[in-house]
């Protein structure tokens, strides 16, 4: 597998501090599952941030902060959650844990005869879904009022910016205008974040995009 597109250091550094949000650590998580690169790019940054810590000067504690401690050495040892099975399709593990199993398990809600999404969840204006195309699907033109992180899970697309396969990550912005195509062959899909709902042209789908969480 051959990824052409890697989220900037800006996003992998916020990944690496836990400054991210939680939408965007999944789909970074997500990404390096397809990674090696990214992955250890992460790595050295937290090695990075450790050395930091260490130089910081020692903080003092007061007595409570030790009583505290020590008064938890006696509290019940937690269970320890059994691990999660394999997954038998290659769903990313990150993903997994959200989606409770396998992408093959997905129940899937029309939006169309060739598209189909599933919503895994909103934090304030930010959101996380899973989107599926048909091949040759056209997304429609859009903008975008904020971010726009696009995870190709199987399959690919392709828009003004280029061509995405499977573990690409696509970031847009309010200057990008596309209209995304799901390739030939297989069924297109994405983990999708975005920050503002997205600025549709045609219009039918600046009145259906709101009804569907976009």
């Amino acid at each position: 597998m051959s990824i052409r597109h890697h989220p900037d250091e800006s996003l992998l550094l916020a990944y690496a501090s836990g400054t991210a949000d939680e939408a965007t650590g999944l789909i970074i998580a997500t990404h390096m599952a397809f990674c090696p690169q990214c992955r250890q790019t992460v790595t050295l940054m937290e090695k990075i941030g450790g050395r930091l810590l260490e130089t910081l000067p020692a903080a003092p504690l007061s007595r409570q902060a030790l009583d505290a401690t020590l008064a938890r050495l006696d509290e019940p040892v937690a269970v320890a959650v059994p691990p999660r099975a394999p997954s038998k399709d290659g769903t990313p593990q990150p993903l997994r844990a959200y989606l409770g199993g396998d992408l093959s398990g997905v129940r899937w809600r029309r939006m169309g005869p060739s598209l189909a999404y599933k919503p895994l969840f909103r934090r304030g204006g930010i959101s996380a879904k899973l989107l599926r195309g048909a091949p040759g699907t056209e997304v429609g033109a859009h903008t975008h009022r904020g971010m726009e992180y696009t995870l190709v899970l199987a399959g690919g697309f392709c828009d003004v910016t280029g061509r995405y396969g499977p573990g690409d990550l696509q970031v847009a912005d309010s200057h990008v205008r596309h209209s995304p195509i799901a390739d030939p062959g297989e069924d297109c899909i994405n983990l999708a974040v975005t920050t503002a709902p997205l600025k549709f042209e045609n219009l039918i789908q600046k009145i259906a995009g709101p009804l569907f969480g976009f």
